[in-house]
């Protein structure tokens, strides 16, 4: 009598070429109640002040290392600079007030992916659109910001128009190294203070 033995497992195989390519995800909105945009903004900024308040652990984030890879490695101008944000957050000078810059700010803060808000006019009616647009790898916390940015629209406008597309991977020229995070990113550092 033959028993029956399952044939074994393949060996797990390397991830597709493809995880390295960046995600572009854009959203276009209508703000109709501009008061209430403000406030949105504003609390979801507060929220994400008090997320990374006090913490000495901000350099060692390892989307903020990721992205400083990155972007050191590529230049792309479109991009908003997600080491910059956290920069400014950990000087002091992360202001607010701009309900546009704000919301980016609040969408880098909280999931990690370098955003940006640009408020347009509309020349069809007395409303204001929204272009969001928000990068992510796949380690990148995507359906965080994009649930942020959707809920804070449907809270005082329209959502007009959604698109995610993918942006060829990266091309590195040096292979990168693990550098550290300047010390101004470093809460508890001397630069901090």
């Amino acid at each position: 009598m033959q028993t029956y033995r399952p044939a074994a497992k393949p060996p797990i195989e390397p991830p597709p070429a493809a995880v390295d390519e960046c995600r572009r995800l854009r959203i276009v909105a209508s703000i109709e109640a501009p008061h209430l945009w403000d406030s949105t903004a504003a609390r979801l900024l507060a929220c994400a002040r008090r997320r990374w308040q006090d913490r000495p652990d901000i350099a060692d984030h390892p989307a903020l290392r990721r992205w400083s890879q990155i972007q050191d490695s590529q230049l792309r101008p479109e991009q908003p600079c997600l080491r910059t944000l956290f920069a400014a957050f950990a000087s002091g000078s992360l202001i607010g007030g701009d309900p546009c810059a704000d919301l980016a700010a609040a969408i880098m803060l909280l999931s990690s992916c370098p955003a940006e808000a640009v408020l347009q006019a509309d020349p069809r009616n007395d409303q204001h659109t929204v272009r969001f647009t928000v990068y992510a790898y796949r380690e990148d916390d995507l359906p965080l910001a994009e649930d942020l940015i959707t809920t804070a629209v449907h809270s005082c406008g329209t959502l007009l128009a959604r698109r995610c597309t993918t942006i060829a991977p990266a091309v590195r020229s040096t292979p990168l190294v693990d550098h550290p995070v300047p010390d101004l990113l470093v809460l508890g550092s001397t630069a901090a203070r």
